[in-house]
């Protein structure tokens, strides 16, 4: 495969050395960087290592990859019209090549590596970038043919033979456009915004986008009645004419449907093929020169090396001041309180692990609350306000604080955490209390707040006490997993894979004990005035159990340590 890979980017060897790429140099850093490709396990389905301490083998990743392309091709049938459900197809197509780009090959994209290896030698700067481009292109390729392989072969019982070859076409262009529209956002932010902005984007973009597919795959078949897609008429929207999945079912109604075919879709279809072709002169003329020096920059940059980086951090640091100062008195779990915000703010994984939470939870919400069957969308949602299901929204938001709890020990650089025991400390506890009020007053209060607001302005003000109930009985969720499961100073420990199966058990029951005083909750919510008496009890227990969790001693810390 990979030598037909590479025979294939020949052809485009005349277009790129009149842009200055050496198609000789080209050619022998793809072969070498597809041969280390091929030692390394895709990590779209997950990295873990066997018993052996092998990675696993790749077939499972391919089968998988061949799984999920099966399960995309139905789209295929879900139209009366080819135009539409090819539409619908690639639309996913590409946004699961987008996605595997984003999560398998940003850090590939800017590797810093061939700044040491390649560019020493008499390779120039063109080279290389389009090295990287065409490196990631292939690649994906692999993969794209393995989740068309479904759709290829389900279309040969819709049209026959020829629509195989045409298929093959397609899924071709949508890998290249995928490729192409990706690559190009990241040569042009990395070209107008400062290192540390570029890093902060790339993180935020991957946030954004596993948001988006988780909300897609869940929200999308509550609100869209799929049998109106049945006889639905793209053409009628002149918008569609812009979008990259149109152009490439286009090319479906022109070789195989001509005689419903029109000068519309005509101009698409050759956009679709054209327009890859143009994309990857584009990047090799224009974006490609520079690019690796500004890739150094972003390599060496440490993020503060500006003035208004400088100042922006003196104001954050004064507000931290002040805030942990008001929260956390005592001077040990002020350090806990301020050490927590910080890495919590600069460290990528843990933002990475932790910000979809606060998008999962309204999706997860809307997703039960729009259950009902045969209703609009105004219907659901009048059902959903005529009921108590906001009780079931602010308790869905302990796993914002399961996730963060689960994360705020764990970090890539624990090493560093030495520090905690060479300072003369005789109480750990009063770090861990600083870190767990760092969590609640930076992340959960704003997180309740929000979604409080949201509850008031839909439901009412009389949630009001429900909402304080729900939010006490969460807190000593966050309580008890804190004492139980979440013994190590901030930043302490190796990234776990999974928790061992004794503290698998205890979570359960934690979770299970607080599903019962919720449940417990929405039978008592007609008694107005026992919610707000309900309250003082929760808010107490909060305060013994705090308490407790302050007084962990290093015997306990490292008890933890040792327990698996």
């Amino acid at each position: 495969m990979d030598k037909i890979l590479l025979k294939l980017v020949s052809l485009l060897n005349p277009m790129l050395q009149k842009t200055g790429v050496n198609k000789d140099q080209l050619n022998e850093i793809l072969r070498i960087k597809l041969l280390m490709d091929n030692r390394r396990p895709k990590t779209i389905f997950g990295n873990k290592k066997n018993k052996s301490g092998k990675p696993p083998k790749s077939i499972f990743s391919n089968i998988m990859v061949v799984i999920l392309g099966l399960m995309m091709s139905f789209l295929l049938f879900i139209s009366d019209r080819p135009l539409a459900g090819q539409t619908l197809y690639f639309s996913m197509f590409m946004v699961m090549m987008a996605l595997t780009l984003i999560s398998d090959f940003t850090t590939v994209l800017i590797d810093t590596r061939d700044q040491f290896i390649i560019l020493p030698r008499p390779v120039n700067d063109r080279t290389v970038a389009m090295a990287r481009f065409l490196h990631v292109t292939l690649y994906i390729t692999q993969i794209a043919l393995l989740q068309g392989l479904p759709g290829i072969l389900l279309v040969f019982f819709v049209d026959g033979w020829a629509a195989m070859p045409v298929f093959f076409i397609q899924v071709v262009e949508a890998t290249l456009l995928s490729v192409l529209l990706v690559n190009t956002v990241y040569f042009i932010l990395i070209k107008l915004v400062s290192p540390q902005k570029f890093k902060d984007i790339i993180s935020y973009v991957q946030i954004a986008f596993s948001v988006c597919i988780f909300a897609v795959y869940y929200l999308v078949p509550k609100l869209i009645n799929v049998s109106s897609l049945k006889h639905i008429d793209l053409l009628s929207h002149r918008w569609v004419s812009f979008l990259p999945p149109v152009w490439i079912a286009s090319l479906n109604e022109i070789v195989l449907h001509a005689g419903r075919a029109n000068l519309t879709i005509l101009v698409m279809a050759v956009t679709g093929l054209i327009f890859p072709v143009i994309g990857i002169w584009f990047v090799a003329k224009v974006l490609a020169p520079g690019f690796n020096r500004s890739l150094a920059i972003v390599s060496s940059a440490d993020g503060n090396s500006n003035a208004s980086a400088s100042t922006k951090k003196q104001y954050k640091t004064d507000f931290r001041d002040k805030l942990a100062n008001l929260v956390a008195p005592d001077p040990i779990e002020n350090a806990g309180f301020k050490i927590t915000w910080k890495l919590a703010a600069r460290t990528r994984e843990f933002k990475m692990k932790v910000f979809p939470a606060f998008a999962y939870v309204p999706i997860y919400f809307l997703y039960f609350a729009f259950n009902g069957k045969g209703q609009s969308i105004t219907e659901k949602y009048e059902t959903m306000k005529g009921n108590a299901s906001y009780i079931f929204l602010i308790y869905l938001s302990t796993f914002v604080l399961s996730t963060i709890l689960q994360n705020v020990s764990q970090s890539a650089k624990y090493k560093s955490a030495w520090v905690y025991y060479a300072l003369p400390i005789d109480q750990p506890g009063k770090i861990l209390a600083g870190m767990y009020k760092a969590i609640i007053v930076l992340y959960f209060i704003p997180y309740c707040l929000v979604l409080s607001i949201a509850t008031v302005i839909i439901w009412g003000p009389m949630t009001i006490n429900d909402i304080l109930l729900s939010f006490c009985i969460s807190t000593i969720y966050g309580m008890l997993m804190a004492l139980f499961m979440v013994k190590g100073l901030p930043f302490s420990k190796p990234i776990m894979v999974k928790a061992g199966g004794g503290k698998m058990i205890v979570s359960f029951v934690i979770l299970g004990l607080i599903a019962a005083l919720g449940f417990g909750h929405r039978f008592l919510i007609k008694w107005e005035t026992l919610i707000w008496i309900l309250i003082i009890p929760m808010i107490l227990i909060n305060w013994i159990m705090f308490i407790q969790y302050k007084k962990q001693s290093w015997d306990a810390i490292e008890l933890a340590d040792t327990d698996k």
